[in-house]
């Protein structure tokens, strides 16, 4: 029908081409986006909150925040692409009912169960999923975000953003926002240091070696069935805890730890547990604040040895002991600078290949989510019942446990991929360690 010469199509393809692809974006995968994929043969690699409201929220402002949120955070609406040559996220076209749904029920509660193991598409996007679980009486907010973009810390940010953002435009629809992020990289943590702490950071051990002592939770598991066992400590006896803390000279993390421990030796009746926990790099930061939404974890390791001593407080003690020797070192640097080496010097397929021979996942660890601040999370008009956080869902013979304060109660979670006595074996486990705990008598 026309005659066009093959350059002159060629020229005119290409123009069309590029004008398709104005509005696709590319942002770097930063080092812990990678090692938080590759962390999928071990757990789902998604975190998730529960925010329990008193009254309904404004399902159409929130989706309108949602939508600011992305200005902020693009990477929320982009895919994962692994390229042989370097992985990156690439933008897409969603819109916010791509990320928030509601669900009507009077059984809000079964539908938290359901909600709460929901996976986002690291493939497809977006990254972020949030169901509204509405009953006539008032709504619970069940957020999944892909623990690539962010670790804990950085989720309590961007749900911060999220419900300022909310608030705002309640107040004044015709609000915007401004938050200035920029660098995700480890880098921004590393850079705080002199090229002599830089050498001693290089030089010190990992401890990684640590975390394969051949100690397993003894589960079935069923990668089929993902479940969160929860159980809670009430404001009084977190009240009680904290004064015990103050006493005793040790932090809340040597309790929980130290009553972990004893737990699971009288679980296991094994002999030595070096105990992995995460450590918030942000801590090493001016003002603890990073300067985006990311992934800035490493972890410490609590090893006190075989003895854990004839009680309680005996534990507690050699807990202390080993949490101070490893906060004055640099060994929870140590990983986060390799990585960022090898990444950055060798050709990707090769870096992954190497990093996944030799890395060690813990197969029983302990996370201490940390606060959840009931002014920063704040959606205006809608007051907050409960919020709790947990991490990603292991699967067999990987365990954890999490933990996290919001006014004054403790929330401990397991999530697991398991049969329904491995949920019974969990939870009465999670008594166990409640029964460690320091109590009122």
């Amino acid at each position: 029908m026309f005659n066009i010469k093959p350059e002159i199509f060629a020229y005119i393809l290409v123009g069309v081409l590029k004008m398709l692809m104005t509005d696709v974006k590319r942002y770097k995968a930063e080092t812990w986006d990678i090692m938080q994929f590759m962390f999928e043969k071990f757990n789902d690699h998604q975190l998730h909150c529960v925010i329990e409201l008193d009254s309904h929220i404004d399902e159409n402002c929130l989706k309108k925040a949602v939508c600011m949120s992305t200005w902020e955070f693009p990477l929320i609406t982009c895919k994962f692409v692994e390229k042989k040559s370097s992985p990156y996220w690439q933008s897409c076209k969603f819109a916010a009912d791509d990320i928030v749904k509601i669900i009507e029920t009077e059984k809000i509660y079964e539908e938290i169960e359901k909600c709460i193991v929901l996976k986002t598409d690291t493939f497809k996007g977006p990254q972020l999923r949030i169901n509204i679980i509405r009953s006539s009486t008032h709504d619970c907010l069940c957020i999944i975000i892909n623990h690539m973009l962010c670790d804990a810390a950085g989720f309590k940010d961007y749900l911060y953003m999220l419900s300022y953002i909310y608030s705002n435009l309640k107040d004044n629809p015709g609000y915007t926002p401004n938050f200035q992020m920029s660098s995700r990289s480890v880098k921004q943590v590393l850079d705080n240091f002199d090229d002599l702490d830089k050498v001693k950071i290089f030089f010190s051990s990992s401890q990684v070696s640590k975390y394969n002592g051949g100690v397993y939770f003894p589960l079935e598991g069923d990668n089929n069935s993902p479940f969160v066992v929860i159980h809670k400590i009430t404001n009084d006896r977190v009240k009680f805890i904290k004064k015990y803390a103050k006493e005793s000279k040790t932090t809340i993390n040597d309790i929980v730890i130290a009553s972990y421990i004893r737990a699971l030796y009288k679980e296991l009746h094994c002999s030595h547990i070096a105990l992995p926990c995460p450590v918030d790099l942000r801590r090493y930061i001016p003002e603890k604040k990073a300067q985006g939404i990311c992934n800035l974890t490493s972890n410490m390791v609590c090893d006190i040895g075989k003895d854990i001593g004839r009680n309680y407080k005996e534990t507690l003690l050699k807990v202390k002991k080993s949490m101070e020797h490893e906060k004055k070192s640099f060994s929870c640097l140590n990983g986060p600078m390799m990585l960022e080496i090898i990444f950055s010097l060798l050709p990707y397929k090769f870096a992954k290949s190497l990093i996944s021979k030799s890395f060690h996942n813990p197969p029983i660890a302990m996370t201490n989510i940390g606060i959840i601040d009931k002014e920063k999370l704040s959606f205006y008009g809608a007051g907050i019942k409960d919020a709790y956080m947990n991490g990603s869902i292991k699967y067999k013979p990987y365990f954890q446990v999490a933990l996290t304060t919001f006014d004054d109660e403790f929330t401990f979670s397991v999530n697991f991929c398991g049969t329904q006595k491995d949920r019974q074996k969990i939870k009465s486990f999670l008594q166990t360690l409640d029964d460690e705990l320091p109590k009122l008598i």
